[in-house]
């Protein structure tokens, strides 16, 4: 192989034109030379996985251009993996990384698992996706898991995270959490009771914190806004369409999105509610307007949050609240 002079360039050009063979022996060169896996992880894999989720996010790729990308740079990790894995260590700790609960993007817990696996000081299990949180009681009530490492993508999924950190600390295991959906501190973690938060690996292999055992109740709102029935759902859409005539015009389909954003409008509120966090509401509202630019008016986006705290109000006053201060926020933003 010939030494690559800018891999993490080489590697995203490899992703971009979807081609796994290049993707792949861009970081097997880079192991050749003896480059920790942790670097080529930081350093190559995760960013060209951001670029990709900005690419879909911003509309550029479809969801077939980003699970086609994700899953070469699947391929290599798993490669990566195999040349780079080592026995564990004679008295390495035992660690369990998981998804939490309703979380599918499984490719940065993957990472973190590999990187600290191929250090030798730890031995690593992976539970894989979108762990239930009484499938994770069951397994480290075996008594054989030091340290819990749960991955969450998704801000939606946070409630997930609070019910499997509940479920860890039931059996005495402590948890770090890591990942896109606890921001860039550790107020969100801190929030939902965990641990310990971190953004990369180093933290599984230092000291083992103690448990936060900070008792934590999920407010009754948080989790009706997280799991809107379909009368609110309906009644929500039918005010919607009043406030949006063009709604009515639109294709089935189109309509059906609108009554599904509604939807996930609801979990990002209980969320941001669950964790004290409005921006997490904020940044979705922001993003949907972002996405809908040059196809709806930009208002139409704020009048969703506050069609949504209109109908929810008599059952979710400080979600409506919520619902009504964000989109006012982000209204002033978009003007």
């Amino acid at each position: 192989m010939t030494p690559v002079a800018d891999p993490a360039a080489d590697y995203f050009q490899a992703i971009q034109t979807f081609d796994p063979y290049r993707a792949t022996n861009v970081v097997l060169e880079l192991l050749d030379q003896a480059t920790p896996m942790q670097n080529i992880t930081e350093e190559v894999l995760a960013p060209a996985q951001v670029r990709v989720g900005h690419l879909w996010e911003s509309g550029v790729w479809s969801v077939a251009d980003e699970h086609a990308a994700t899953s070469i740079t699947e391929g290599a990790l798993a490669t990566l993996t195999h040349a780079a894995r080592r026995r564990p260590d004679a008295g390495a700790r035992h660690v369990a990384v998981a998804c939490v609960e309703g979380e599918w993007h499984s490719l940065p817990a993957r990472m973190i698992a590999a990187v600290t696996e191929a250090t030798g000081r730890a031995k690593v299990t992976i539970l894989g996706p979108s762990l239930p949180a009484e499938q994770l009681h069951r397994r480290l009530a075996a008594g054989d898991i030091d340290l819990v490492a749960l991955s969450c993508t998704m801000p939606t999924n946070l409630i997930g995270a609070a019910h499997c950190i509940a479920a860890a600390h039931d059996v005495n295991v402590p948890v770090i959490v890591g990942g896109r959906a606890f921001g860039a501190n550790p107020l969100r973690a801190r929030a939902i009771g965990a641990d310990g938060w971190t953004e990369d690996a180093r933290a599984l292999l230092g000291t083992i914190p103690p448990m936060a055992r900070r008792e934590l109740t999920i407010p009754a709102e948080a989790l009706f806004l997280n799991a809107l029935d379909e009368d609110t759902l309906t009644s929500a859409y039918q005010r919607l369409a009043q406030a949006i005539p063009m709604l009515r015009d639109m294709p089935y389909p189109q309509q059906a999105g609108a009554k599904e954003g509604l939807r996930w409008l609801g979990r990002f509120s209980a969320n941001a509610l669950l964790t004290h966090d409005a921006t997490i509401l904020e940044d979705a509202l922001l993003w949907c307007a972002r996405l809908l630019q040059g196809k709806m008016p930009p208002e139409a986006v704020t009048t969703c949050a506050q069609i949504l705290a209109e109908t929810v109000a008599s059952q979710c006053s400080e979600g409506a609240a919520m619902l009504r201060d964000s989109a006012a926020t982000v209204g002033a933003k978009l003007h």
